[in-house]
């Protein structure tokens, strides 16, 4: 059973419950632990991201429920810091999830997740219509992710898919599509970048099955990479949404192991836990 969820927002950015309706949600799912991954500054206004000057309450209201809640779950303050983002003070947190949103253009930044009219905007416009080289300059931006070493966890690595089920825009097995993902993939598990399993697009239904496709999570495995389970969970009926289709994915790709934060001798590390 997967314990725990790393993954998770709350009202502090583009969530839509309180931290605390959160951490009780996680509890009643049966989790042993969770963690609420708020999202870091943005140099410029998105709906989503929150703002420097919110960071501090978030931390205070984690501190407070983390006690509050001791002896029932764990609780863990996280941040899901993206290539854009504004630096962050890495050691206010437990950990650091780190994601790409936005494809750069034109001068400006395009977000890859926030429409399937946007998406195909994005590449008519900005791509003339070249999908793989949409996915590459994606790719180069998750690649930097592994020469960030307060990285701990790489959040929905082809993200850029999200919308791929119902409308694809990329072919996923064509060689410039794979060699640019797979690219990044070998960077991030050499820094031994520990990649999330995360099933939010499924409990949104843009998908079917949860990030990363299939065929990476087998190419993470032949690797040596390793894995978590996450829900990026956005409101309390999500927060261990698909759970156990994301343990069987794992175990059909040939993980017997995901990684989960402990806390040992007063230090928070991630551990292995079996399948």
């Amino acid at each position: 059973m997967v314990a725990q969820n790393l993954h998770a927002h709350c009202t502090f950015d583009d969530g839509k419950n309180t931290p605390e309706e959160m951490v009780r949600a996680s509890q009643a799912a049966g989790l042993t632990s969770v963690g609420l991954s708020l999202h870091g500054p943005l140099p410029f206004e998105t709906p989503w991201a929150a703002r420097r000057e919110e960071i501090p309450s978030f931390l205070r209201e984690m501190r407070r429920l983390r006690e509050a809640y001791a002896g029932e779950i764990r609780v863990y303050a996280g941040v899901e810091w993206d290539v854009l983002c504004e630096p962050v003070d890495r050691s206010a947190f437990d950990y650091v999830i780190g994601s790409v949103h936005h494809l750069p253009a034109d001068g400006g930044f395009f977000a890859v997740d926030e429409s399937p009219q946007a998406t195909q905007r994005i590449l008519r416009l900005y791509f003339g219509g070249d999908a793989n080289a949409a996915a590459g300059l994606y790719y180069e931006q998750v690649e930097r992710l592994a020469r960030v070493p307060e990285v701990d966890v790489v959040g929905h690595v082809d993200l850029i898919t999200k919308f791929n089920e119902r409308h694809g825009f990329f072919d996923e097995n064509s060689p410039a599509y794979r060699r640019a993902a797979l690219r990044a993939l070998e960077a991030l598990v050499a820094e031994e970048k520990i990649f999330e399993i995360n099933t939010g697009a499924i409990s949104r239904g843009w998908r079917t099955t949860p990030y990363p496709s299939r065929a990476l999570l087998r190419e993470i495995a032949r690797m040596g990479g390793r894995v978590t389970v996450s829900a990026d969970a956005h409101g309390v009926e999500a927060v261990a949404f698909g759970f156990e289709q994301a343990r069987a994915l794992a175990l059909a790709c040939g993980f017997r192991e995901i990684w989960q934060l402990e806390e040992q001798g007063g230090k928070k590390t991630f551990v292995p836990v079996g399948l």
